[in-house]
């Protein structure tokens, strides 16, 4: 196979993301006219990702918003192979599947950069650096790629979704927003945690 093969097989998997459905919606019952897809909720990371570092300069923090670019761009390419699967509380408890999810996900990463080689190692790179999330740059993304899940359910609340429904994915994400520890992240969380509790008080729902 030829190099420029090898780059169309890996440019396909950008594609096969807009046909990948977020599985967690349908998971929670939510109904909607049509259920966001990978791709879709990798661009919201993204544009999450860039403004979170940008917003960080002023503050004298050293972040290379480059390298949040690429990793938030790439988060969730192995969903081309995997699938999206989705992180419910059943899932988290269950140690075994929570390691054969980020197995099956670092083995796809691999088999779309390894046979490129080269340059592409360091792609390759940057995404196992998001997978462990120790440094500001891969904190900076997991915190967007949870910021735009929950602007999401928002945008699904608004539009007639229960928040009773919707509650469990602001409630699971706490941990996680905790443990990124950035101040900013966490601010545009609680925000979008109380409007997600006023929704909820306006339709006399009790959230639990």
């Amino acid at each position: 196979m030829s190099n420029v093969e090898k780059i169309i097989g890996l440019l396909q998997h950008g594609e096969t993301l807009k046909n990948i459905d977020r599985s967690g919606w349908v998971l929670s019952g939510v109904e909607s006219e049509r259920v966001e897809s990978v791709a879709e909720h990798s661009y919201g990371s993204i544009i999450s990702s860039i403004i979170i570092a940008q917003s960080l300069k002023p503050t004298n923090v050293a972040v290379n918003v480059d390298r949040v670019v690429i990793m938030a761009a790439l988060h969730d390419l192995p969903e081309a192979i995997t699938g999206d699967i989705a992180r419910t509380d059943e899932f988290q408890e269950n140690k075994d599947n929570v390691k054969a999810k980020q197995l099956a996900e670092k083995t796809a990463i691999e088999g779309m950069f390894g046979p490129l080689g080269g340059h592409f190692e360091e792609l390759q790179n940057i995404w196992e650096e998001f997978d462990l999330g120790k440094s500001l740059e891969s904190r900076i993304v997991k915190g967007a790629d949870v910021i735009d899940m929950l602007f999401h359910a928002r945008s699904l609340e608004k539009s007639g979704a229960s928040p009773q429904i919707l509650h469990q994915f602001f409630k699971s994400s706490r941990p996680l927003i905790n443990s990124i520890a950035i101040e900013l992240v966490t601010q545009i969380y609680n925000t979008l945690y109380q409007e997600h509790e006023r929704a909820a008080n306006t339709q006399n729902l009790e959230l639990k």
